[in-house]
């Protein structure tokens, strides 16, 4: 028998068989070892991973700017999406030991899409996220990241759509409806937009380990062990329909899991109003989005537009903000890198509060925030002290108001904490499934926040709105 030629022999030896397809793998600080095997579910996700759009997710970060907070927050929504689809094929064999409870039969198609939508809910994340989604929505756009995911997953030219029906012909149009499902019809819609989905299982733990806060500790293998399926009304508060209601299954947890999911919701309120409503990470949010205001006014002026902004006429920023109805290939342009990168030209805007802000984010001058708070402890007197600033310093480019950071322990950064099916209920042993703030716990003592604060180029302004605002 002859012998192997020698370089496919050393090939073998220190690769294995050239003809043995072997799994990747992905080393993660939060899940340690992910494992991509040999299935069509694997691999498919192991192809998306690889395509640009997906790619362009290690361009725009996780939280933004906190990372000029928190130095280490550099992680980008690249990782998080890896993570997610990790968490996501846990709770597919949750679904799988959970479903009989329901009287239903595992569906391995749906099970499939979950996964796949969980691995790209944030492909269509805006450069900044939700600072370029309120930038858009000021200037008339609504339309939600995630309806850029759906636009992007659709796409018949872009390389998710084409990877996704050579796998499975028909699916790119599931995973995309899934992802803008605004109720849920099954429990697999749980894996992607649950009070347990797999998005808040991974971004809880990544922004904590990440930013270095350790505040609140979340107990996630003994949460993942107590997680059950149960049928709530989704308009019934308590989560028990009467019997002209539609129920629908989603995730709830076991009442030995009540501590740890008491911990795991001060874990998200401390994230929030230490990390994500930061002020200075709202002062630079809104900073930018001032910015890009004035750029997309500009843009919509062709003659002028590279003069007044300092970019030049093709420049991404300038073909998104330009067009009438921008497309998807515009929207796949920018990201946090594109919009950085481009504070230097705009420096040299005759625009000048494109100017001025330009070289404020460039070499980190902010403005000096005024937290109403500060007026009085008592939330009236806040909003009294609120109405004395906005009549001698009312909101422009140089004075921003802003009043979009709500807290409570639902709180979601642009998102709808509302749903009942975000909420969290406890399974009891009468079968009941009440949401967790009816027990008597520290989820009571949390309080719900409505914060106001404003941001002055001028200190001394700031100043004056304080000793103006405070209660007398």
């Amino acid at each position: 028998m002859a012998e192997p030629p020698l370089e496919s022999s050393l090939q073998e030896q220190h690769f294995g068989s050239l003809d043995q397809t072997r799994p990747q793998r992905l080393r993660d600080p939060v899940h340690g070892l992910i494992t991509f095997r040999e299935n069509d579910l694997d691999q498919l996700a192991w192809s998306l991973i690889d395509t640009r759009e997906f790619q362009r997710l290690r361009r725009i970060k996780q939280l933004g700017f906190s990372e000029y907070i928190y130095p280490g927050a550099t992680h980008t929504r690249f990782s998080h999406s890896i993570g997610v689809f990790h968490v996501a094929r846990q709770l597919i064999e949750i679904i799988k030991r959970e479903i009989s409870s329901i009287h239903e039969t595992y569906d391995p198609d749906k099970a499939f899409i979950a996964v796949i939508a969980a691995l790209l809910h944030d492909v269509g994340h805006g450069a900044f996220s939700h600072t370029f989604e309120g930038v858009q929505r000021s200037l008339g756009a609504s339309k939600k990241h995630e309806t850029w995911s759906s636009d992007i997953i659709r796409n018949r030219h872009g390389e998710i759509y084409q990877i996704i029906e050579g796998r499975k012909r028909g699916f790119a149009d599931k995973i995309a409806d899934l992802l803008i499902l605004e109720n849920p019809r099954d429990v697999y819609h749980a894996v992607v937009s649950s009070s347990f989905d797999a998005d808040r299982l991974d971004y809880l733990r990544r922004d904590r380990f990440m930013t270095g806060t350790h505040a609140g500790a979340i107990d996630f293998d003994w949460l993942l062990e107590h997680v059950r399926i149960r049928s709530i009304d989704l308009d019934a508060v308590d989560g028990i329909g009467d019997d002209d209601s539609v129920m629908t299954p989603t995730f709830c947890l076991d009442i030995k899991a009540l501590p740890a999911a008491e911990q795991f919701l001060l874990a998200r309120y401390t994230l929030h109003e230490q990390v994500y409503f930061h002020k200075t990470t709202r002062c630079m949010e809104q900073m930018m989005a001032a910015m890009l205001r004035a750029v997309a006014s500009e843009a919509k002026r062709p003659l002028t537009a590279q003069s007044r902004t300092g970019l030049s006429h093709d420049h991404p920023i300038i073909g998104f903000f330009g067009a009438e109805a921008p497309s998807v290939d515009q929207y796949l342009q920018l990201d946090d890198q594109v919009i950085m990168g481009s504070l230097s030209a705009l420096m040299r805007a005759e625009n000048e509060t494109i100017r001025e802000l330009a070289k404020r984010l460039y070499n980190r001058r902010l403005y000096k925030t005024l937290d109403c708070r500060s007026f009085d402890s008592d939330g009236q007197w806040q909003e009294a002290g609120a109405k004395k600033v906005d009549r001698r310093f009312p909101a422009s480019d140089k004075v921003i108001k802003d009043t979009g950071a709500s807290l409570n322990i639902y709180t979601q950064v642009g998102g709808d904490d509302e749903k009942a099916h975000k909420k969290i209920r406890i399974l009891q042993a009468n079968g009941s499934t009440p949401e967790i703030t009816t027990f008597d716990g520290i989820t009571k003592s949390l309080p719900s926040l409505k914060l106001t604060r404003y941001y002055f180029e001028d200190p001394d302004h700031r100043k004056a709105a304080r000793i103006l605002g405070m209660r007398k």
